[in-house]
């Protein structure tokens, strides 16, 4: 169905029916929401195609266009008044208000950046997705792209401002001057999709969030020249903050690994490549290496460089050890490095059999309660901000001991870890009469092999 006079589609709808001989009525029925979202009052055109046989292709909608043996059908309904439709809950929406700044992070007198910020009325609190294209159009049928960003954002219920940044080397290697155009989107609260639009009533059986349609504001920049922006920007920079971590991961007392975790302070949302080098103390020997992938979103974060203990022990070189360490922008851009000297290690602490020192995935918190004679156990598994595409699924086993040594119980969970940053949380309870110190074990993987394992000590 499309707008009277503009001929651009607000709402559509697909029917299947099984007719019988003779004459039959077919039924449209087009979601008011869209007609609502469009905010353009009847009457409407409506263009409908019916066709013979089965789908093409096995899509669930035909193939646009006359299929064979088909008839099309132009209609025009009656006057309707947009305010007539049932308007679709608008979780966050724009209010028109926008302005644009060039962002000069390293004061070379070249923009890192060009940062839109826009007015926004946020009805519901949670995390959205913000999008944004920069482009430049040339008449009517020809536009250029300058430049694309995201980032997650969290909203509150208030009325603020969402900002959106985009790469100054993707606008001084488009090589036009502004005013450029530009679209923002936000999407969310992320959730599952709910046909019309809208919220699920209160008490209903639908599990989860809805899904809200996206909240779009198009305008202009100001007027700026390609060549004010650096084609050599930074996305990120070290910020000089380190800790250092030797886990062991199965228990034998030895080191599984030598983890670095750094501060860095990112300033535009994006996936980097993390490497990471370690030497002797007066850098002539290298001793193990490092390399992950993250997703990183804007302000100060923490990467960790994970260097294997067998390659640690294998080197037989004691520390403390120089680490250089970088973090490269997956899409391209400055490389920022950094030295960091360890502490002092002897080679001989770390393990030469089984590590996890480059887990992807680990268990982040067990936690136990013990009231009215009831063990309540918490235990939640998370995986880092990887890049790799895959679902990522384990075992987790966790064993509650009695003050005598006994296993009192045994749960085995599955544990399903879709992409990067998902946790997933695990609740358990167990009776107990005895009085005493009960032990809960959590082990993440095969128990001659485990990917992580932690153990609590509860007094009951």
């Amino acid at each position: 169905m499309g707008a009277r006079a503009s001929w651009y589609s607000i709402a559509y709808v697909y029917e299947r029916y099984f007719f019988p001989s003779g004459t039959q009525t077919v039924r449209m029925a087009f979601q008011g929401t869209e007609i609502a979202r469009a905010g353009i009052d009847g009457p409407y055109q409506v263009h409908a195609r019916l066709y013979l046989g089965p789908m093409y292709g096995g899509t669930e909608r035909p193939i646009i266009g006359p299929p064979p043996g088909g008839v099309e059908w132009n209609y025009t309904t009656k006057a309707y008044a947009v305010a007539e439709f049932e308007q679709p809950v608008r979780p966050v929406q724009f209010t028109g208000g926008h302005t644009d700044v060039a962002v000069d992070i390293d004061s070379d007198g070249l923009a890192d950046f060009l940062e839109i910020r826009a007015d926004v009325r946020v009805n519901i609190a949670g995390n959205y997705s913000l999008n944004g294209d920069l482009t430049m159009g040339f008449g009517r049928d020809v536009t250029q792209f300058i430049g694309y960003a995201y980032r997650q954002v969290s909203l509150a219920t208030t009325d603020t401002r969402v900002w959106l940044r985009f790469r100054g080397d993707m606008i001084r290697r488009a090589n036009v001057d502004g005013p450029w155009n530009f679209s923002l989107t936000l999407y969310g609260p992320n959730g599952i999709v709910v046909g019309n639009g809208t919220a699920p009533p209160p008490g209903s059986a639908m599990p989860g969030p809805a899904y809200f349609y996206p909240e779009a504001l198009c305008g202009a920049t100001s007027a700026y020249r390609a060549a004010d922006f650096d084609d050599t920007m930074e996305l990120a920079r070290f910020a000089g903050h380190f800790a250092e971590m030797t886990p062991d991961f199965n228990g034998n007392g030895k080191y599984d690994a030598l983890i670095i975790r750094a501060e860095v302070e990112v300033f535009m949302s994006a996936g980097f490549d993390l490497a990471g080098v370690l030497r002797s103390s007066n850098g002539t020997v290298d001793i193990a290496r490092a390399y992950s992938q993250v997703n990183l979103a804007d302000g100060i974060q923490t990467v960790e460089f994970s260097f294997s203990g067998p390659e640690i022990l294998a080197a037989g070189i004691d520390g403390p050890y120089l680490a250089t360490l970088s973090i490269t922008p997956t899409a391209g851009g400055i490389d920022p490095s950094t030295t960091y000297t360890t502490r002092a290690y002897h080679a001989a602490d770390f393990d030469a059999g089984y590590t996890n020192g480059t887990r992807t995935y680990w268990i982040s918190d067990l936690n136990a309660t013990a009231e009215s004679r009831v063990l309540s156990i918490w235990v939640a598994v998370v995986r880092g901000n990887d890049m790799t595409p895959v679902v990522i699924t384990d075992i987790l086993t966790v064993t509650v001991t009695d003050p005598l040594g006994n296993v009192m119980q045994t749960f085995k969970d599955q544990v399903t870890l879709d992409g990067g940053g998902m946790l997933q949380g695990f609740q358990h309870s167990v009776n107990y009469v005895r009085s005493g110190a009960y032990t809960i074990t959590a082990v993440l993987g095969p128990a001659d092999k485990p990917v992580d394992q932690r153990t609590v000590t509860v007094i009951g």
